[in-house]
């Protein structure tokens, strides 16, 4: 049987200097693997490495390093070279993003074995742990299976081989059409104890794909290996119901091998959580963590993507800004608790009052930005308006006083850019403010 835990044997060394990242990351990889160690610099990183990978140590033995690159007292780099004088088989990954030659070159001479963009891409990271660490523990394997076993015929050493190498969760091997073993964790899932079950119950692996738009289902069961294999990478994802009842999200893998007949090996990852952690990170990166609208850095990038729409269609696009008045009375009458109350209820009277189209993000303390696409001058000043009456007319929580809003309307013009339009409504917004509070104001050129 094969033993699929791989991931959850591995010792980790995690070495970044972001405590934000380093947070975040740890996180999630103490969900797959065994151990994962933390430290915030290359030295620190070496003398941690030392402790758990010196002779006689009675600590686990670090089995990998994941390091950024640029960090103080020692980089990521600096580091790598001195814990290979301690152990030279020790692989590891880097996370930078730096792609000049130098480093490369530097790199390969390293021998490191991953390298992972920043911002981290966590399914690459684990793809990336899973090559970088399988040929030790392959050959681990392999050792223990030469003790206690005689070798197999050639093909079926090929197989195995076959299965190790595909390191993943459920495993099913083809000769040809005809099934020729599964993995015991693909018969738990479906609550069957033998292949001879398995096909007895199946025609074929893909009668239990669900049919999905966000997920590959085969037109034809029959050829579904052949309609797989013609997708991306990052298509090769089905879904399957358990024996519970659960659905589940799993990464489809294919190998072929040849011994007389062509055997293929595919294997299903289960990435269920893998996506969801996904999700998190991607909405955590977008968002802000107290209103939930998005954050001044989204806001940016869809600026810049409806700026090059605009330049091409010329349908109009608008931004308001908008400001509590008083914020600091409230915070210093009521609280900075109630004043983030003020600030979670203006979200949502802005979600209730754009359109889905409409992009609004918290821009700053008690700032907020609404991008408008495809609408003019008027009609933007007009949902400036609507907007603001409704903040002065709503009964906020726990205050028994009014809160209202100043706001400044720009439009883009042809020649304008993202910095300019920015400029303008903040003008705008200081007009609004100078004028008296609580009104809207359009940003006019002197």
């Amino acid at each position: 049987m094969v033993d699929k835990s791989i991931l959850k044997k591995i010792n980790i060394l995690y070495v970044e200097d972001e405590d934000e990242v380093r947070t975040l990351t740890t996180g999630v990889l103490s969900k797959f693997v065994n151990s994962i160690i933390t430290a915030t610099n290359g030295l620190e990183g070496l003398e941690i490495f030392r402790d758990h990978n010196k002779e006689g140590s009675k600590l686990e033995e670090i089995d990998l390093i994941i390091t950024d690159i640029n960090m103080p007292k020692m980089d990521g780099l600096e580091m790598l070279e001195e814990t290979y004088k301690i152990d030279h088989t020790t692989p590891a990954i880097v996370t930078t993003a730096h792609n000049d030659a130098d480093f490369l070159k530097h790199a390969i001479n390293l021998r490191v074995r991953g390298y992972v963009s920043k911002p981290l891409n966590l399914h690459d990271l684990i793809d990336a742990i899973l090559l970088s660490v399988e040929s030790t523990f392959l050959r681990k394997e392999l050792i223990q299976m030469n003790k206690n076993l005689e070798l197999k015929i050639e093909e079926k050493t090929i197989e195995l081989r076959s299965i190790l190498d595909s390191q993943e969760n459920m495993i099913l091997v083809l000769d040809e059409n005809r099934l020729s073993s599964v993995n015991k964790t693909l018969l738990d899932f479906f609550g069957l104890s033998s292949i001879d079950e398995f096909e007895d119950r199946f025609r074929c692996i893909s009668d239990n794909f669900i049919k999905s738009q966000n997920y590959f289902y085969p037109m034809n069961s029959q050829n579904w290996i052949d309609d797989i294999l013609k997708l991306d990478d990052m298509e090769k994802v089905v879904s399957m119901k358990n024996i519970k009842g659960e659905n589940r999200i799993f990464q489809v893998n294919i190998k072929t091998f040849f011994f007389n007949t062509t055997h293929f090996v595919i294997s299903f990852t289960d990435i269920t959580e893998l996506k969801q952690y996904t999700y998190e990170l991607k909405y955590q990166a977008t968002h802000d963590n107290l209103t939930k609208l998005y954050n001044r850095q989204k806001l940016n990038e869809e600026f810049d993507k409806e700026i090059l729409r605009e330049e091409r269609y010329c349908h109009g696009l608008s931004l308001v800004m908008l400001d509590i008045d008083d914020f600091k009375k409230i915070n210093d009458t009521y609280g900075h608790d109630k004043g983030d109350i003020v600030l979670i209820e203006i979200s949502k009277i802005i979600k209730e009052s754009t359109r889905k189209t409409d992009i609004a993000a918290r821009w700053g303390g008690e700032e907020f930005m609404i991008l408008l696409p495809e609408t003019n001058l008027e009609n933007s000043l007009q949902l400036a308006e609507t907007i603001r009456s409704n903040i002065e007319k709503f009964d906020f929580t726990d205050l028994d006083r009014d809160v209202t809003v100043s706001v400044g309307v720009a439009e883009f013009k042809k020649g304008d850019d993202k910095e300019k339009v920015i400029k303008n409504v903040d003008i705008a917004l200081y007009n609004a403010k100078n004028a008296g509070k609580n009104r809207v104001v359009a940003y006019e050129e002197k």
